[in-house]
């Protein structure tokens, strides 16, 4: 069993412990079975990204704190991706500065080599995609699948995500939040001084930084 799985399993089940649950309650917090958070505190398995999101909001918890300060991944599972600080529409990726490096699984880099990352400030699409994340960017100049999230620029602003459509002549872009106040925008190339949308990628995955925490 590899350090890192080795300590979630130990730190998950003394959480727990501390806040007087059983393995049956958090299961229900998480919607799985006790037995699988049992072997979740053996080592057998461990919490996604999403169930390590509701694990930190049920123990008050840090996302560093199932990792250890001092526990580092083996580099053959983790492979640290480029993050970008921000993306304007016009500026080639390869030219932008790189802000830092964040380690994503060596699984996910390779389906999508040369994917890089973009921090998600703000609550527009809270529903997949958390305040503070980063999400992994695979890059691409157009949309091919209608309604998957896709990072673009709005005429020369820098990145935005949303769920991104292909219209006849245009765009729409749409959120996926809990909150209903964020609205569908529509850019109708027909309409004259509509802003042009820049296709950055397609967001294929996402990860949390170390200190994050709701």
């Amino acid at each position: 069993m590899d350090s890192v799985r080795t300590y979630m399993a130990a730190k998950l089940k003394e959480l727990r412990k501390v806040s007087n649950m059983n393995v049956d309650q958090v299961g229900n917090a998480l919607g799985k079975s006790g037995k699988t958070i049992s072997a979740w505190e053996v080592g057998r398995g461990q919490p996604d990204a999403d169930e390590l999101l509701k694990l930190c909001k049920l123990f008050n918890a840090r996302v560093a704190d199932f990792y250890g300060e001092r526990v580092v991944p083996d580099e053959n599972d983790f492979t640290d991706v480029p993050l970008y600080g921000s993306i304007a529409a016009g500026a080639p990726v390869e030219m932008i500065p790189v802000a830092d490096h964040h380690p994503v699984p060596t699984t996910v880099h390779k389906r999508y080599p040369g994917g890089f990352l973009l921090k998600v400030a703000g609550s527009s699409m809270n529903r997949i995609l958390p305040d503070g994340c980063y999400a992994l960017i695979d890059p691409c100049v157009t949309i091919e699948r209608n309604g998957d999230p896709y990072a673009v620029c709005v005429g020369s602003l820098d990145a935005t995500i949303k769920r991104a459509r292909k219209l006849n002549n245009g765009f729409e872009l749409a959120p996926d939040s809990t909150d209903p106040t964020y609205p569908v925008q529509t850019f109708n190339y027909n309409e004259p001084g509509t802003e042009t949308i820049t296709v950055i990628g397609r967001v294929v995955y996402y990860v949390l930084p170390f200190d994050w925490r709701f």
